[in-house]
């Protein structure tokens, strides 16, 4: 079974094929370029390398929020293109739950933070004790303070002495949380810390086994928070 995994829901693209339970190849950017300019030939160049058509993938996986507007948009045209045009199935998973992905058979609380501009993140509680993250209330849009609030509350009912925050909601707001916890707090090392196609492929393929896909025309990007553009059409400005 061949999984081709596509975020580019943050500032950092990725690309990964996954065959089975082996990742093949994977490819990542973080170096501020669009993601209109680096993902397509991310894309081929995963292909390429793997000398896999695209015909032979099993399925397509993608990242749907949250995340950028922009950026989710060009990742959700990308994988609904290739997987329409291969007649692929197409499977949506979650940014938050593909970045908790990241850690495996953990007793510390896992956190995941994405900086959503105006200071508010992006944010959500899980339990990563097992190989595949459980995710523990609701993913939010809110102030780094509530999002401080909602993780005692999750670590108060789970007894769990330690927690770890990753994403680049954590970069940005880093001083404000290491004051807040102190030692409870788990540093991570760079290579777990941002979103990962391969971890995205992981959840994908346990999705695939299941017959879990997602519809390739309604598929959607999961915002959780309105755009300006929208905020100012509910306000009447547009």
């Amino acid at each position: 079974m061949y999984i081709l995994a596509i975020d580019s829901a943050t500032p950092v693209a990725g690309v990964a094929l996954l065959r089975d339970e082996s990742l093949i190849v994977e490819t990542f950017a973080n170096i501020g370029l669009t993601h209109s300019e680096t993902l397509m030939p991310m894309v081929d160049r995963v292909l390429k390398d793997a000398g896999l058509p695209v015909g032979q993938l099993h399925a397509i996986a993608v990242t749907i929020g949250p995340g950028s507007f922009t950026g989710l948009r060009i990742g959700l045209a990308a994988a609904k293109g290739l997987a329409l045009a291969a007649d692929k199935p197409l499977i949506g998973i979650s940014t938050l739950e593909a970045l908790a992905h990241n850690l495996s058979y953990s007793s510390l609380l896992v956190g995941t933070i994405l900086d959503a501009r105006k200071g508010e993140v992006y944010g959500a509680c899980f339990d990563a004790s097992q190989a595949y993250p459980r995710r523990l209330g609701e993913e939010m849009a809110c102030s780094p303070e509530d999002f401080c609030r909602e993780v005692d509350h999750w670590l108060d009912e789970t007894g769990r002495s330690g927690l770890v925050l990753l994403g680049d909601g954590f970069i940005t707001y880093r001083q404000k949380f290491t004051d807040y916890w102190g030692d409870k707090l788990q540093l991570m090392p760079p290579h777990q810390q941002l979103p990962r196609a391969a971890s995205l492929g992981s959840l994908a393929r346990l999705k695939a086994l299941q017959n879990d896909y997602s519809d390739r025309l309604l598929l959607k990007p999961a915002y959780i928070r309105l755009s300006e553009a929208q905020n100012r059409l509910g306000v009447g400005e547009l």
